[in-house]
């Protein structure tokens, strides 16, 4: 299992939390926290992407 530690804003959080919410509606079986993680590899794969990583 990977464990990543990230820091967040309050803003960014509850920015995050909010779009978890409404994907969970959409994905019952998923957790908050799981869909979190995957909004954050999804934006880091794509800053990837965008600095040639």
């Amino acid at each position: 299992m990977k464990k990543t530690t990230i820091e967040l804003t309050e803003d960014q959080y509850f920015f995050l939390k909010e779009k978890a919410i409404v994907l969970q509606k959409q994905r019952k079986h998923y957790s908050i926290v799981s869909i979190i993680r995957d909004l954050i590899n999804k934006d880091l794969e794509c800053w990837k992407k965008k600095n040639g990583h």
